[in-house]
This record gives structure tokens, C-alpha cells and sequence, in this order.
């Protein structure tokens, strides 16, 4: 039999009589070895789970972004002195540009730039928005601020096309990147909520804008408000 010290020592795991060397014995570093791939698998398991929760996240937001714009509903109901251009219309005058002058049935009458009349229905137009705002732009970022002027919007690549003040160059722009004017005809679309999904394709008119929540104020046909943001309406 060893000393007191050998004792103490071996039952500490030093060298005493099981042979082994200074630290855990073999059973002790076997279960060790076996937690610690336990803890390891579960970290790894931990981090991919939250690399998934993190891409179920960003689909989610994507997914939020991705506005099916391809909405139908009543015509726009237009006031006298819009600003409008022909479309699907057939001849030299589509995409001619021009005000609306008023209304003979069910059809609007309007001033074309060239002087001429022309009586068309309302799907017939586009609206022109003077003065919209560039707002929330990341990579050109001082644009931000910067009035531009909105021609067109195609619904299926969900952007209008615009020129900023002074330029000849068209922009292609996501409604979430402009603040529309007030008083600007609208058709809504994108909002998801069971509560509110059935006012898609509805057309309204912008009645205020809240920039600290980023939302318009939007006045429905049947006289009711709703607030909704930028991205859930177009022109």
C-alpha cells in the first residue's frame, strides 16, 4: 500500500494505482468526451436552427415586400385639370400626355398636349403625379428629399417610371420609396390582414400623410379611412 500522499493522489486521478496519468481517468474522459460531443452536436444544432430562424426571418420580410400589384377593381374616378397620358389606345396619340377637361357619359374628355380633344374611358388613362418624394433610398441616399415625376406604373414589375426634376433619364421606383401628394388617386393593394385583405383593388384617395409612421391616410369610395403605408397603394 502507497503512502497517505499516493492515496490522495490516486483518488484525485493523479498516478496511483490505476496507472493512469495525472487528470480524469479513462471512464471520466470517456463520458466527458461523450458530453462534450453532446454539447458540441447541440450547439451545432443551436446555431443551424438559428441560421434557419434567421432565413425564415428574412423570407418573412421578403415575403412582406413582394406586393402582388396585379389588382383589378372599378375605374379610377378622375377630377377636371388631372393630368393624365393615353394608353392602350390605338394611333399616334397613345402615350400622348395631357388634363382632363371634364366628363360626356361614362367616357372623360381630354386636353391633349397638341391642342386636339379626344373623349376616352378611364382605362384608357394614366394618371400623372407631379411632386411625389423620394424617401427611404439606401444606396443613393441623397436623392432622398428630391421631387420627381411619376408617367407610368407597371404593376408586374411592381415600379413606376419617373424623372426627377431637370433630367430627361427615366427611373424605375418602388411605391415604398415615394411619398405621394395629396389629393392623388389611388388603387390599394398588398394588405394582407383578414381584416382588411378585401379593400385590395379598391380605389381611394390620399388624404394626409403621417411621416412618423411612414402610413398614408387614404379616403375609400364609400366615404370610410383607412391608414396603410406607402408600399400598399400605387398611382
Amino acid at each position: 500500500m502507497g503512502s497517505l500522499f499516493d492515496q490522495i493522489m490516486g483518488g484525485m486521478g493523479g498516478i496511483g494505482d490505476s496507472g493512469q496519468p495525472f487528470g480524469r481517468s479513462a471512464s471520466q474522459r470517456q463520458r466527458g468526451s461523450r458530453s462534450s460531443s453532446r454539447a458540441s452536436g447541440s450547439s451545432k444544432q443551436h446555431k443551424n436552427n438559428n441560421n434557419h430562424g434567421d432565413r425564415r426571418s428574412s423570407q418573412r420580410y421578403r415575403d412582406i415586400d413582394d406586393i402582388n400589384y396585379m389588382v383589378t377593381g372599378r375605374e379610377m374616378e378622375f377630377v377636371p385639370d388631372t393630368p393624365v397620358k393615353l394608353k392602350g389606345v390605338a394611333g399616334p396619340q397613345n402615350g400622348m400626355e395631357g388634363r382632363i377637361v371634364g366628363r360626356a357619359g361614362n367616357r372623360y374628355r381630354v386636353r391633349l398636349s397638341s391642342g386636339s380633344l379626344v373623349e376616352v374611358s378611364g382605362r384608357n388613362l394614366q394618371q400623372i403625379v407631379q411632386g411625389a418624394t423620394l424617401v427611404n433610398l439606401h444606396v443613393r441616399p441623397e436623392l432622398n428629399g428630391q421631387r420627381v415625376r411619376l408617367v407610368a406604373f407597371d404593376p408586374v414589375r411592381g415600379k413606376y417610371q419617373g424623372y426627377l426634376s431637370g433630367s430627361s433619364q427615366p427611373q424605375l421606383i418602388r411605391p415604398k420609396n415615394l411619398i405621394l401628394p395629396i389629393g392623388t388617386k389611388v388603387r390599394v393593394a398588398g394588405l394582407l390582414s383578414p381584416k382588411w385583405s378585401h379593400v385590395n383593388g379598391e380605389c381611394a384617395t390620399i388624404k394626409s400623410f403621417d411621416s412618423r409612421e411612414s402610413r398614408y391616410q387614404i379616403a375609400r369610395m364609400d366615404g370610410s379611412t383607412i391608414s396603410i403605408p406607402l408600399r400598399n397603394c400605387f398611382a
